[in-house]
């Protein structure tokens, strides 16, 4: 899942001197997650010390004369920038689905976003189904106030049809200065019909947490994404809720719809609820020395803006309530490391569907002219050493948004429908499981053709349109059977399905 200002990044330390790490998705239901480290500023130079060799006289020789003839031959004038940066981008999008290329406008955006604001209407969107779809607008942002809500389909940007635009263009075309105006038509399935929004772009500081509390005696909290504000700001509500309900009888931390973020930040929520030392995640990198194991330490979630530990005062409890994990499988990226931590650890049951299955780590840096490079350069492990590759995080709960009689959506797009995906473990092919993942999804996709059917010889009133769930409001189906388990109550799993 993506935000109207691109995907979620950040950095950490520790790689190199100034290497920032990313576990991110790029494209589909997209988000990142960086850690506070980045690519080299200086590459070494090509050597076989450095275990690559430099480029061939014959290989320069193809590039330049392809460069040439283009310059000479092609029917209309062509930028010199514009070729390189084309150039550039064909080579690192053949690696895999989350290395890339990225022109200064959008790695400036990357930058902003690392501040904790961006500029533009305020939409969670991805693709989903062929369309862009909005997964929630952010609270108080201009798309909210409008009143777009989620599970509309943007069908137009302005001029332009959304069907057909990457996720990137998309987001892209959405974004712009603050006072500045795009125009919006978006389907809304539940109501068939089409409405046409004006929107005046403005900065939107992010709230990532949210906190309620549905019932009397339990919590509920949710995190829509990780920057550096995630951390002392989950406190705080943390402390807030200990000191309104001191007997606190379970939590509810909701990771639906999460597009990953800063890894630091995603470290730092699994520290709120681990006891220390506790191992969250271990991040194997192809040069063993930039290695590393995070654990419940505040070293591994510090960042440059915290002046103190914003968990060193919180209260006890929260290493012990019960505690369920809500996942779908726009759960993508640091926001699986969290889930998969909570699991691995026996800390958290987790609820919902799997999550999108992304298991590899991706570093960022500046280059030369403002552009910037994104490059997956490491994978990592949940604490009982499982890769999340293709597979992600299953739930130990399997609950729809729905009750399983409404439950009708078409298979969502995972990590292992990516072109060029890696597989979960290197050097091994998942033919195995793209195989069975494959078959899954035609017998989900049949199993729903025959449903819609069933409905369409019922008639008209036995058809129904799906709302998407308003996370957190009530009627909130899977945070109700969250409810139900903390209370010991009956559960409504949903039908087994693997997608």
């Amino acid at each position: 899942m993506s935000d109207d200002f691109g995907a979620n990044y950040s950095m950490t330390g520790g790689l190199s001197k100034i290497r920032a790490l990313t576990v991110g998705l790029l494209a589909v239901a997209a988000g990142v997650a960086v850690s506070l480290c980045c690519l080299a500023a200086d590459p070494p130079a090509p050597s076989p010390a450095t275990g690559f060799d430099p480029l061939t006289a014959e290989q320069i020789d193809t590039l330049t004369q392809a460069f040439q003839l283009i310059k000479h031959d092609y029917a209309g004038r062509v930028d010199d920038n514009a070729l390189m940066y084309g150039a550039i981008k064909g080579m690192v999008s053949s690696l895999d689905p989350h290395s890339a290329f990225l022109e200064p406008a959008a790695y400036a955006r990357l930058r902003e976003q690392l501040n904790g604001g961006f500029a533009g209407v305020g939409l969670q969107v991805g693709q989903q189904d062929g369309a862009l779809r909005v997964f929630a607008p952010v609270p108080n942002s201009p798309a909210a106030k409008a009143g777009i809500r989620a599970g509309d389909l943007v069908t137009r940007i302005d001029e332009t049809p959304a069907q057909g635009l990457t996720l990137a263009d998309a987001v892209k075309r959405m974004r712009g200065e603050p006072g500045t105006q795009v125009r919006l038509i978006v389907y809304r399935p539940a109501e068939d019909r089409s409405m046409t929004f004006v929107l005046t772009r403005a900065f939107i500081h992010q709230n990532n947490v949210t906190m309620e509390r549905p019932v009397p005696g339990f919590g509920y909290v949710r995190i829509g994404g990780f920057n550096e504000e995630t951390v002392p700001d989950l406190a705080n509500r943390l402390k807030a809720l200990a000191q309104t309900d001191p007997e606190l009888k379970g939590l509810v931390l909701d990771l639906r719809a999460n597009g990953g973020g800063v890894l630091q930040d995603a470290v730092g929520v699994a520290s709120a609820f681990l006891p220390q030392n506790t191992e969250i995640v271990s991040v194997q990198d192809r040069q063993p020395k930039n290695s590393h194991v995070y654990r419940v330490a505040y070293a591994d979630y510090r960042r440059p803006a915290y002046t103190a530990d914003p968990l060193a005062d919180l209260p006890a409890i929260f290493k012990t309530v019960p505690m369920v994990v809500l996942t779908n499988a726009q759960s993508v990226s640091v926001t699986e490391v969290l889930a998969a931590a909570l699991q691995d650890t026996h800390r958290a049951v987790v609820m919902g569907s799997a999550t999108f299955g992304k298991g590899t780590i991706q570093a960022t840096g500046p280059l030369p002219g403002g552009a910037g490079l994104m490059l997956t350069v490491a994978r990592y492990y949940t604490p009982s050493g499982r890769s999340l590759q293709n597979v992600g995080v299953q739930p130990d709960l399997p609950v729809d948004d729905h009750p399983p009689d409404q439950s009708d959506d078409l298979p969502a797009v995972r990590e292992i429908d990516l072109d060029h995906h890696l597989s979960s473990q290197a050097g091994r092919p998942d033919t195995a499981l793209e195989q069975t993942h494959a078959a899954a999804v035609i017998n989900r996709l049949q199993s729903i053709e025959a449903q819609r059917a069933q409905s369409s010889r019922l008639g008209p009133t036995a058809r129904r349109s799906n709302q998407p769930a308003e996370y957190g409001k009530p009627g909130d189906f899977m945070l109700s059977q969250a409810l139900n388990w903390l209370q010991h109550k009956p559960l409504t799993l949903s039908k087994a399905k693997q997608e």
